[in-house]
């Protein structure tokens, strides 16, 4: 081979390794972060109902029964679901928002029962974190709730979400208490006082409900930040089923109203 066939080789071979080490490759294409969208998971039409309406649906999928509506609020991309109760439907619903959708917040919307004297009717409870009640392996030797092999009984909420959806509560609805702690998840509907003390002395917690700790443990295993925002519509032991029905669609409808205002600052 001739020198100058060889300095040429040299050449080219210095140039590439010269674009490497400066940038000139910049002009491949570089991963893009995830586009932000928004889920939010109610169990029942009046927590998700004015929801879909203010956000302007533009597509419905509909996937193990289940309707995902796509839209818009407040410039942000959100995906509104109802789950239907129980920690099944809404496992799958938090695993389908995420892993079909890409949603990379979700916020779970709706109304829960008292577990705290001081918690009335009407009240706002914010997730510090979320646990299943009714989730019990003792006795093969693991802390009742804990859900094997992850070492945790409770799943924490975003901090962020969670102070952002504090301070949009109090914004939106400074009549009201807002209160933060221990969302209680099991497949039951609490109505009893026997129940509900059984679930304080276990776990503490602020309410019981039926969806928030399935949420909470999806969110977890897909690294997603979530926070669970719960309306007070009842008192287990003193509220009759009658009235729970009257204060369930008004408590669900201001706890959509604050969601919405929770998108807004996100």
């Amino acid at each position: 081979m001739s020198g100058i066939k060889k300095l040429s080789i040299m050449c080219v071979l210095a140039l590439f390794v010269c674009c490497i080490a400066t940038g000139c490759a910049a002009n491949v294409p570089q991963p893009r972060e995830a586009e932000e969208i928004i889920g939010i998971i109610g169990a029942m039409d009046p927590e998700v109902e004015s929801l879909k309406e203010a956000a302007a649906v533009t597509q419905t999928t509909t996937i193990a029964e289940m309707e995902y509506c796509s839209g818009t609020l407040y410039g942000k991309k959100v995906v509104i679901v109802k789950c239907g109760m129980g920690k099944v439907n809404a496992g799958i619903c938090a695993n389908t928002l995420i892993g079909t959708f890409g949603c990379t917040k979700i916020i779970n919307t709706g109304v829960a029962g008292s577990l705290d004297a001081d918690i009335d009717i009407g009240d706002l409870v914010v997730s510090t974190d979320a646990v299943q009640h009714d989730f019990d392996v003792e006795p093969i030797g693991f802390v009742k709730g804990e859900i094997p092999y992850t070492g945790l009984y409770a799943f924490a909420a975003d901090e962020a979400m969670r102070q952002t959806a504090v301070t949009a509560a109090r914004e939106k609805a400074p009549d009201i208490h807002v209160y933060e702690g221990r969302v209680c998840s099991g497949d039951q509907f609490i109505a009893d006082e026997a129940k509900k003390d059984r679930i304080i002395a276990d776990f503490g917690g602020l309410c019981c409900e039926m969806e928030g700790g399935a949420i909470a443990q999806v969110c977890y295993l897909f690294h997603t930040p979530f926070v669970i925002i719960r309306a007070i519509s009842d008192k287990p032991g003193e509220t009759e089923f009658v009235d729970y029905k009257v204060f369930e669609a008004a408590a669900a409808a201001r706890c959509a109203q604050i969601v919405q205002y929770i998108v807004s600052k996100l």
